[in-house]
């Protein structure tokens, strides 16, 4: 733990693009960068609210992958406080929710597992001035990822939906690497390395609402999910020991304008606030709001139906050692009329530079 701690100070400054508050698993919203998360009916409802369960008529399966965005850093002239330099690239390409829901006893039942949370960084530097030592060939990856399962359950009352769900998260952190120190005559004086990883897990609540308007063109929805303190692993109890909440509100609305037929356009947005997370960690997580909006224009043509998506989102840094993650996000949808079976296609260009997040959802929907 003191060489974690030694490398750690020395390289607190390293920006990390921040997704472990608030990564898109992908699915519809990610083509609208995540505008109808709160507002949505489908097996992602499992995780950002539990309410939209209950528009689901018949029983529904998805699963979704996605690539996981890292970072590369290289710190220059001090180890504390270093000047650095990150590049943004595109990580590998994992699974990223999978999810069931199906009506029962008067309402819909929902089970999901959803990648909720990531950031890994690979940071490199040398020349590093440390007092009267030079750090040198200092190669280290940090690695947080935070896994959720959920079981909700969501009714319809008249035009209102309420939900309420459990969740259990699974945190995942990995630390490892090692530098060289060099006194003023450049001998080396020593080596450090570190490798800590471990898995720690918690439970929380998650609640929701949904209203549907008179006419049924529009709805508003909410949900908060409770902080979930994480049960204690030795070597890496001092990143994070507890996951922000999450309060989101957000508005989707079918609009008039541009409707031809079949066609019509939907829009959205979304504000989302993650509060009570720990603020003395290394990876600490400070209160912060997030927020989207978007839209889709749904073409029908050939016998299927064609949405066209777009968005934006303000994703802040959650602590010190971080960087906003804003992004354009933009989507395609094929959902064949005869065919049970839909494809949902996003993608989200940060705004800072950097390879697109890519994500591919299917959903197959029983009748």
């Amino acid at each position: 733990m003191a060489a974690l701690m030694a490398v750690t100070a020395g390289t607190a400054s390293a920006q990390i693009p921040d997704l472990l508050n608030a990564l898109d698993a992908g699915g519809r919203s990610m083509g609208v960068a995540g505008a109808t998360q709160a507002t949505d009916g489908n097996t992602f409802s499992t995780y950002y609210n539990p309410a939209g369960l209950a528009f689901l008529q018949s029983p529904v399966a998805n699963v979704t992958f996605r690539n996981l965005p890292e970072s590369d850093t290289v710190l220059s002239r001090r180890f504390a406080n270093p000047d650095f330099s990150t590049d943004r690239r595109v990580g590998s390409q994992r699974l990223s929710h999978v999810g069931y829901a199906m009506p029962m006893k008067g309402g819909v039942l929902g089970v999901s597992y959803t990648l909720g949370g990531f950031v890994r960084d690979n940071r490199t530097g040398s020349s590093l001035a440390n007092g009267e030592t030079q750090v040198n060939n200092l190669v280290e990856r940090l690695q947080a990822q935070l896994d959720y399962f959920t079981v909700a359950y969501a009714r319809q009352r008249g035009a209102t939906n309420y939900g309420v769900g459990i969740v259990v998260v699974n945190q995942y952190v990995q630390n490892t690497g090692n530098y060289d120190l060099f006194d003023a005559n450049n001998n080396l004086v020593g080596t450090v390395r570190f490798n800590n990883s471990g898995n720690s897990t918690g439970v929380g609540l998650i609640a929701g609402v949904q209203r549907v308007s008179g006419d049924g063109s529009s709805v508003i929805g909410a949900s908060l999910r409770t902080p979930i303190s994480l049960s204690r692993e030795t070597s890496t109890d001092g990143y994070m020991r507890r996951v922000p909440g999450r309060l989101s509100v957000g508005y989707a609305a079918r609009s008039g304008f541009l409707q031809r037929g079949k066609d019509f356009l939907a829009y959205g947005a979304q504000l989302d606030y993650f509060f009570g997370g720990q603020t003395n960690a290394i990876l600490d997580r400070d209160n912060t709001f997030a927020g989207s909006f978007g839209a889709e224009y749904n073409l029908h043509r050939g016998g299927a139906r064609i949405p066209v998506r777009i968005g934006y989102a303000f994703v802040p840094a959650g602590g010190d050692a971080f960087s906003n993650r804003d992004s354009l996000a933009f989507g395609i949808g094929y959902r064949p009329d005869s065919s049970p079976i839909s494809v949902d296609i996003g993608f989200a260009i940060p705004s800072g530079g950097g390879s697109p997040d890519a994500g591919l959802s299917l959903t197959y929907r029983l009748k």
